[in-house]
């Protein structure tokens, strides 16, 4: 389901319908249905003051089960729409030319305005061939993926490129800058912003019910790494402060201006280490929101998924490489993907091929992208063929091996195609689709599998952990291709990253509490380390037998044979 607080402005395009349900009606009607199981997910909006002078949208603790509506009443009046209807089939016929139209009014938004009339008066000649597509091969270099498997970076490293001294010390301002504002002396530091992302990598892989039972001294939940790390109270002071904005110089317009320049830095990242590959796939993914909702009268018998939506477009191995959440309104559809398109033609204007379902899919769509110089196949909605006339039986034909029917555009035939033959295997398109659109749905799996578990109630917080998340899927795709045959796994690369940050990170000693030596980002940087004699004997820290030599950097005794191997991740 997709919510949109924006009202359709009328004028062009515009049409009567029926009056969409509110988020309010949506929830009480989940609560009414007792025998409901699947879980639902609704795309909800940022409230209308999210640029506003104030922050919070906080009105409680995490772990409280408070009753009464909480969520924001701008959120729960806003319209709710099915993520899986159709509103032009639903219209009916009448209704088909003004669907495919509004989606070309979308789509023209990105175009020219002197090829605009052109490209509306357009007259399309289809013609019965079989589909004949030229992919051609692909041949662009990708020196950067070069250098990178020259530097071979650590899993610390790699995350580095993404999670950058900048990324660390803007939010350090920008915490400090929001706590003066509130007349509360912080004083955060990058080494103590490190280890509170630190305590938030390895909450994806080690969760508690409270966040605050990471300190505990109960011997049934007390975590010593995180303990030894950053005090409780500081943590929950700085968390509570945690800011990615100037409140006082917020784009009005933007409704997510509270986390723009995070989500601009981490995009700015993403697309500079961006493996460059042929093929992409977009869709949408989702920012779930873990705010205050409980119902007016009681929990839900269903559970509801709460989150914004977000346009995403990966490689075909998960890779994120451009990210926008949707505000509502216009940003649908195969604007969106354009805009992704022109964030890829940044880094070069090459032969792109770009995959995505029916969400986007539009013979308007694939005229803007072949004029862009790009490739793209999807899955589209029979109101968006551009009155193709494509066969389509009303029961599934029960030919062994299956059929298939194909039209092409006469202006994109090309001399020599072959003549039209029945086709009972799948087309080669289809199998290409299969292969390569799966890039997202990769990363969404990956992701969810250790996702940051410490939530925190405003609004915006969410976005931290799904930038934090999609940072490090994105450093372990790095690691897997610049490291043929590396064996870490997602979990393997957090758990390194999380146990680096916490140890290296990690507060003075003090009495009390026991001092770490912060060595393990250090023993395979691969700079400075040389071995030396040493008077007493101690054992390796590889093999653990008796050595009179050590690593002069690490301070641990390893033999000469296992010293290389000691020192490679």
């Amino acid at each position: 389901m997709a919510s949109d607080s924006r009202a359709v402005p009328a004028g062009r395009g515009a049409h009567p319908k029926v009056r969409s349900p509110k988020l309010l009606e949506v929830l009480s009607a989940l609560e009414d249905d007792e025998f409901g199981s699947n879980r639902e997910k609704i795309f909800i909006a940022p409230p209308d003051n999210a640029s506003g002078d104030f922050t919070d949208e906080d009105s409680g603790e995490e772990d409280s089960d408070q009753n009464g509506a909480q969520l924001p009443g701008r959120v729960l009046h806003a319209s709710v729409v099915s993520e899986d209807s159709d509103p032009e089939e639903e219209e009916g016929k009448e209704g088909e030319d003004e669907g495919e139209k509004r989606e070309e009014d979308k789509l023209e938004l990105q175009l020219p305005k002197k090829k605009q009339k052109a490209a509306v008066e357009t007259h399309r000649v289809w013609t019965k061939r079989d589909i004949q597509p030229d992919l051609g091969s692909w041949t662009a270099s990708d020196p950067h993926m070069e250098d990178l498997k020259t530097q071979e970076l650590s899993p610390v490293g790699l995350f580095e490129l993404f999670f950058d001294g900048g990324t660390i010390g803007f939010i350090v301002d920008e915490t400090n800058r929001y706590a003066r504002q509130k007349n509360v002396t912080l004083d955060l530091t990058a080494q103590e912003l490190k280890c509170v992302l630190g305590v938030l990598i390895l909450s994806g892989y080690v969760s508690y019910p409270r966040r605050r039972m990471f300190w505990e001294t109960a011997p049934d939940c007390h975590h010593h790494l995180v303990a030894d790390a950053i005090r409780r109270d500081r943590f929950e002071l700085i968390f509570s402060y945690l800011h990615f904005a100037d409140n006082s110089d917020l784009d009005e317009g933007d409704r997510f201006a509270k986390v723009r320049p995070l989500l601009v830095r981490a995009n700015r990242n993403f697309r500079k280490h961006a493996p460059l590959e042929e093929f992409y796939s977009f869709g949408q993914s989702v920012c779930e929101y873990f705010g205050p909702r409980g119902s007016r009268r009681r929990r839900s018998a269903r559970p509801v998924r709460l989150g914004y939506k977000i346009w995403c477009g990966t490689t075909s191995r998960g890779y994120l490489v451009w990210f926008e959440p949707s505000q509502g309104g216009l940003d649908v559809g195969g604007s969106m993907v354009v805009r992704f398109v022109d964030a890829l033609r940044e880094r070069g204007r090459l032969p792109y091929h770009i995959l995505f379902d029916k969400v986007f899919a539009s013979v308007r769509l694939m005229s803007a992208l072949r004029g862009k110089g790009v490739k793209a196949t999807g899955t589209v909605r029979e109101v968006r063929t551009g009155r193709c006339p494509l066969k389509v039986p009303r029961e599934p034909r029960r030919r062994k091996g299956g059929s298939s029917h194909s039209k092409v555009e006469e202006s994109s035939h090309r001399p020599g195609a072959a003549k039209a033959r029945a086709q009972r295997h799948p087309p080669a398109l289809l199998k290409l689709y299969r292969e390569k659109a799966r890039g997202l749905d990769r990363m969404d799996q990956n992701v969810a599998k250790y996702k940051v578990k410490i939530r925190g109630t405003r609004w915006y917080l969410g976005f931290l952990g799904y930038v934090l998340d999609a940072a490090l899927h994105n450093a372990w795709q790095l690691h897997r291709l610049c490291r043929r045959g590396a064996r870490a796994d997602l979990l393997a690369f957090r758990r390194y990253v999380a146990r680096v940050y916490l140890e290296s990170n990690a507060a003075a000693s003090s009495p009390g509490r026991r001092s770490r030596r912060p060595d393990t980002e250090s023993r395979f940087d691969r700079i400075g380390h040389w071995i030396v004699h040493q008077d007493k004997r101690t054992r390796c820290a590889l093999c653990h037998s008796q050595t009179n030599t050590r690593c002069e950097k690490c301070q641990k005794g390893v033999h000469a044979k296992c010293f290389r191997e000691y020192h490679i991740p």
